[in-house]
């Protein structure tokens, strides 16, 4: 995607602070109110800074105050309604609807380790995945992977050596993977 068509995430934020924040009817010294009352100290010149693109940053605790004053999910702050492009990093944009659904955990971006990806969702989220079958399998391997890395946390291994440990279990898991798919392939071909 064009990097220069891109939608700029605080632009969003602006926007879509505006626009909630004009739905529920409060002033901009009124939504500071509540961003004070949540414990981010802003007052009504922040809350105009930001909604006329005058500020350039918005904080992750930021963003977060911003939701639940507004009562939306932060997702819906942070990305477009709307089919656009959106700047996920200086150098990539993507669709705003793939990148709502990334931001849910839901469906990553395009090159993105699907096990790294998956892994870090917890295990009672998988269930709520709509995931092809290889997928599914990936995923119950990793749940086996999980339960492995608890038994070795409470075997006391240290951080470092969890994470050789997981590496180890996925060069053997994608060593097993390319012996059966060649395997299958070797099968087809002498059926041929």
């Amino acid at each position: 995607m064009e990097h220069s068509e891109a939608v700029d995430p605080v632009a969003v934020i602006a926007r879509r602070v505006r626009e909630v924040r004009g739905r529920h009817g409060f002033t901009a010294q009124q939504l500071a109110d509540r961003l004070k009352a949540a414990g981010v100290p802003w007052d009504r010149a922040a809350v105009t800074k930001l909604e006329t693109k005058r500020r350039q940053s918005v904080s992750v605790a930021e963003l977060l105050a911003f939701a639940r004053v507004l009562d939306v999910a932060p997702v819906h702050l942070l990305v477009p309604l709307e089919g656009q492009s959106y700047q996920v990093t200086p150098k990539e944009a993507q669709p705003s609807d793939r990148v709502r659904e990334w931001v849910r955990g839901a469906d990553p971006l395009p090159s993105t380790n699907l096990r790294i990806f998956r892994s870090e969702a917890p295990e009672h989220e998988w269930s709520d995945l709509d995931l092809p079958e290889r997928e599914q399998a990936e995923n119950e391997v990793t749940g086996h992977l999980l339960a492995g890395v608890q038994a070795a946390r409470r075997a006391g291994l240290t951080e470092d050596q969890v994470v050789e440990w997981i590496r180890g279990a996925w060069r053997l898991a994608d060593a097993l993977e390319k012996g059966i798919d060649g395997e299958q392939e070797h099968q087809e071909e002498a059926e041929r």
